[in-house]
């Protein structure tokens, strides 16, 4: 089985028994605060993934770490399961599917937008407006600055790309030039 198909399992998983009990939210903010900690921690990280490291020892590790958290118990006890299994390298993409999980049931969508330079509140929240209008569901945008966008802003949602840019446009307008030579 791949990386992304265990993780999606165990984020399945972790979202089964999070909307069984009420605690998506919880387990939301739990997975990424404990994701922050590993992302920080190269060591921590190595430490419990490494195979030469005993499962023992790396649960005392785990143990040591979560005792320090004030998180959910059940979701205590998922991060020691994953440890335990040695899945510890698939938490990253355990969190982004169990995000995209929630997401999903949520009828939300992502996306990001790509602009030359940053954008105004307002013009995020018209952005939002408009898209979410146009598609029929909430939408969250993660902005991006590319300088090459020009102008105008691309965006790419579910796996589409809406391409707005001054470069696109630019682009366009060469291939019309190029199309009549």
């Amino acid at each position: 089985m791949n990386l992304d198909a265990t993780a999606r399992k165990y984020a399945e998983a972790l979202f089964g028994i999070g909307q069984s009990r009420g605690k998506l939210l919880v387990f939301q903010s739990n997975s990424e605060d404990f994701l922050r900690i590993l992302t920080q921690s190269k060591d921590l990280m190595t430490s419990l993934s490494h195979p030469n490291i005993r499962k023992k020892q790396r649960m005392a590790i785990v143990e040591g770490v979560l005792s320090r958290c004030s998180y959910d118990h059940d979701f205590s006890n998922f991060v020691r399961l994953v440890v335990q299994r040695g899945r510890i390298a698939c938490f990253p993409k355990i969190v982004a599917s169990f995000t995209g999980l929630r997401d999903e049931a949520d009828g939300r969508l992502r996306g990001v937008v790509y602009v030359a330079s940053p954008m105004s509140a307002e013009q995020k929240m018209k952005l939002r407006a408009k898209t979410a209008q146009k598609l029929g569901r909430e939408v969250l945008l993660e902005e991006r600055i590319d300088p090459s966008v020009i102008g105008g802003l691309r965006l790419e949602i579910d796996g589409r790309v809406y391409d707005s840019s001054v470069r696109r446009h630019l682009e366009r307008l060469k291939e019309s030039f190029n199309n009549k030579l």
